[in-house]
């Protein structure tokens, strides 16, 4: 029976259930539980732990979706460095709730970007595991806000306020934000330090009155910072904007929110980096196409060879060898540029990715007696060198050119197939990033 038909009912079988995921899939402890709480109908493990015994969970009313949220990090004067990743359930898929442009617009997750349907991770390096985890943790907040509400975050910021003046604003507002319904009705999102709250609440109300707005505080503590002291207050026109008391209502039925403090993530080395299941599920349809299967090269061979990568399960690559100088070539290549872009990870990724894939045909093309561990390590990996934090004109320039000669190298070295076209895909990709980057 597939662990994905059972649904325990107690902690035991969640446990039980966790055992055998974490057997199969090859997953992290804490990861295999909170996908059997998932199953059972909590949105993680923490939430199974805290429901009081015989209480319908109230995931079971909604499919739960699994997002991963991962902060790369580090620590310069300590040499460190990690992965902080978080696992959290929504009752939706990401791209349900927010576009792409959605996400650069809301608080908490404004430098994250889509990594896979199930994934999404900081764009710049953070500077310390903590603040890794901090990120990480402030973005499943608003992520929590976002599937309990089903607003959008707006970029609008005006629209919410009295007479569309962002000065009309209210009295203390602090850590605000602006988000809107599908009716296009606006509110606003407030979330000061209880303490100043408490000082000027008879201002508030004042404000309210006089411009014709409603204020609830939630029950639910809130996104910017709720266990160092803010409490999150919905305000809006009474007449044109948003009904609070459903907000409100939903809110209160969320879980506490994440905390840094009580950390339920996954902490691992930077490298590899993370790929999510739903990344690489995609990834593997795209490269097993039924297109790429039965292509074929002039003499009647395929054009791809079928091999089995670790923990990752069957690719394809092309049915060519590249000639060992010219893996030194093309990795020289990539490594110069991996430097150069370290610290702009929507290039990096790309670049990465690409270098891997050429590691992995490398290793099914030669074997030990004709390339020895010690060389086959160093083509593609082992950089140096100081990774500038912003790129000149001339260095984004130098990264293209180099990108450019190295599918030229490929396409002249390999069949025409659909593991080539996505390398040249991710080359290109990661060329219009670089430039973008300079021009920034």
């Amino acid at each position: 029976m597939s662990s994905k038909s059972i649904h325990p009912s107690t902690m035991t079988g969640i446990k039980r259930l966790a055992k055998k995921i974490k057997a199969t899939q090859g997953l992290s402890h804490s990861a295999s539980l909170d996908n059997a709480s998932v199953a059972a109908g909590y949105q993680n493990f923490r939430h199974a732990q805290k429901a009081p015994p015989g209480l319908t969970p109230p995931a079971a009313i909604t499919p739960a979706y699994r997002l991963f949220l991962t902060a790369y990090w580090r620590n310069r004067e300590a040499g460190t460095t990690g992965r902080e990743t978080l696992t959290i359930t929504l009752a939706a898929p990401w791209a349900d709730l927010l576009t792409r442009a959605e996400i650069k617009s809301a608080r908490g997750i404004e430098n994250f970007i889509p990594e896979g349907p199930d994934h999404l991770s900081k764009r710049s390096i953070v500077d310390s595991q903590s603040n890794a985890r901090e990120a990480v943790c402030h973005a499943a907040r608003t992520l929590q806000f976002v599937a309990a509400t089903r607003l959008r975050p707006s970029s609008g910021y005006s629209r919410a306020y009295p007479k569309g003046n962002v000065d009309n604003h209210v009295p203390g507002q602090d850590h605000a934000c602006v988000w809107f319904d599908q009716g296009k009705r606006y509110l606003i999102a407030d979330e000061p330090y209880e303490a100043a709250a408490n000082h000027r609440r008879q201002e508030r109300a004042t404000w309210c009155r006089v411009n014709g707005y409603t204020e609830l505080q939630s029950s639910w503590p809130g996104m910017h910072n709720p266990f160092g002291g803010t409490r999150l207050y919905l305000i809006s026109n009474t007449t044109k904007g948003v009904p609070l008391e459903p907000l409100t209502k939903a809110l209160g039925q969320l879980p506490m929110p994440y905390s840094a403090s009580d950390w339920k993530g996954e902490s691992a080395p930077r490298f590899p980096y993370f790929v999510s299941p739903g990344a690489i599920e995609e990834d593997s349809k795209a490269r097993v196409s039924q297109k790429a299967a039965k292509s074929r090269l002039p003499d009647g061979k395929p054009a791809t060879l079928e091999y089995t990568q670790t923990l990752v399960g069957p690719r394809r690559r092309p049915n060519g060898r590249m000639p060992i100088e010219t893996h030194k070539e093309v990795g020289r290549l990539l490594k110069g540029v991996l430097v150069t872009i370290y610290y702009r990870k929507g290039a990096y990724n790309r670049v990465n990715a690409v270098r891997s894939d050429l590691d992995e045909w490398t290793m099914r093309e030669y074997d030990r007696s004709a390339l020895p561990d010690n060389e086959f390590f160093d083509l593609y990996y082992h950089e140096q060198g100081n990774s500038p934090r912003k790129v000149t004109a001339g260095q984004a320039q130098d990264c293209v050119a180099n990108l450019r000669q190295v599918e030229e190298i490929l396409t002249k070295h390999y069949p025409d197939s659909a593991p080539l076209r996505r390398l040249i895909k991710l080359l290109r990709g990661g060329a219009k990033a670089i430039e973008a980057w300079a021009q920034a």
